[in-house]
């Protein structure tokens, strides 16, 4: 934390464009490894919940970590933007242009995690999709998604087309709240296309939130890449990195450690695309036909790992299907991302 602290104390600005304040390189390294250790930290607790007898107090080692996370991170920005605010910097340019929703956010999930205190101490502590949608817990998402944004924000304000690695972990971070709140459903966390035991209705069911599952997670994951391509071009190796450090948290809530490298090479194959096609909006066909393969190469990746490793019971049309259905999903959001142009 003290290391924190000093960071805090160095000049956190450089002069951009237009006279606009600009974090500094160190500035915003230290909110991505602190927001990391944030989102780490929720991934951890809900481990926690997920692996150990009922946890029957809101005050653990795990809700430590996560609490702990979220005060350094309102430290680090609360210091640097009074310690601005002394140099003469007003209100508006305490902290860089984008980081101010971030210091909201902090602001936010401390009265979140007090309302979640009070509402543990009165309902009990939630287990399974329950903890998940509680309302005290949506509020705590919204807050997390204005947090771990910062770094994204900064970078979309700023000149240049090329993203920085501090924004595709920040998009990562934020990926990684969308899909910590949906983990009932998640692939890598819940591997339903591997179920092949059990009544036929079980089977059904395991069949129904596995396609679900595969759906779902495409359309969160290539909203996130759709987006940073509406506004960059993506270094290669981001997607290898936004994807792999997604899939490194929700491989682990399971312990299904073997899964991890689907989204690490997932998540080259889709830079590949990338490097081979470089879609974007002036190059809309492009842009289609990624948007189509991406998805298809990572949800084959997905199911034939499934198969040599546990098994998949599904008939060709299904697993087949849902490798289709994946690539119409991406297809369909680069159509809301860069629409078709209209005859004049």
């Amino acid at each position: 934390m003290q290391a924190v602290l000093d960071t805090a104390s160095t000049d956190s600005f450089s002069e951009g464009r237009g006279g606009s304040a600009t974090g500094t390189t160190q500035f915003e390294w230290t909110v991505v490894l602190l927001c990391t250790w944030l989102m780490s930290g929720a991934y951890l607790d809900a481990w926690a919940h997920r692996h150990l007898a009922r946890l029957e107090t809101f005050f653990t080692p795990w809700h430590a970590v996560l609490y702990t996370g979220m005060f350094a991170v309102l430290a680090f920005l609360a210091i640097t933007a009074l310690r601005n605010q002394a140099k003469g910097k007003s209100l508006g340019e305490a902290l860089p242009a984008g980081y101010g929703l971030s210091l909201v956010g902090c602001v936010l999930f401390g009265i979140g995690g007090v309302i979640d205190m009070f509402w543990h101490l009165r309902f009990g502590i939630e287990v399974s999709l329950a903890a998940l949608v509680s309302p005290p817990h949506l509020l705590l998402m919204l807050a997390l998604g204005l947090i771990v944004t910062g770094p994204l924000r900064a970078a979309w304000r700023r000149p240049g087309i090329q993203a920085p690695v501090t924004a595709i972990i920040s998009a990562s971070l934020l990926l990684s709240m969308f899909t910590f709140f949906d983990q009932f459903d998640q692939p890598l966390v819940n591997p339903w296309a591997g179920t092949q035991v059990g009544s036929q209705s079980t089977i059904a069911y395991a069949q129904q939130l596995g396609i679900l599952g595969i759906m779902v997670q495409t359309a969160l994951l290539m909203g996130i890449i759709l987006y940073l391509l509406s506004r960059f071009t993506l270094p290669f190796g981001s997607l290898t990195l936004l994807v792999g450090l997604n899939g490194a948290m929700l491989g682990s809530l399971e312990q299904h450690f073997e899964l991890i490298p689907v989204a690490v090479v997932g998540g080259l194959l889709a830079d590949l695309v990338v490097l081979w096609l470089r879609p974007g909006p002036e190059r809309v066909t492009a842009l289609r036909i990624a948007s189509f393969l991406g998805p298809i190469g990572v949800s084959s990746l997905y199911l034939l790992v499934v198969e040599l490793t546990r098994g998949i019971g599904w008939p060709v049309t299904l697993w087949l299907g849902s490798i289709l259905v994946s690539g119409a999903i991406g297809f369909l959001l680069s159509c809301l991302t860069v629409r078709p142009q209209t005859p004049a």
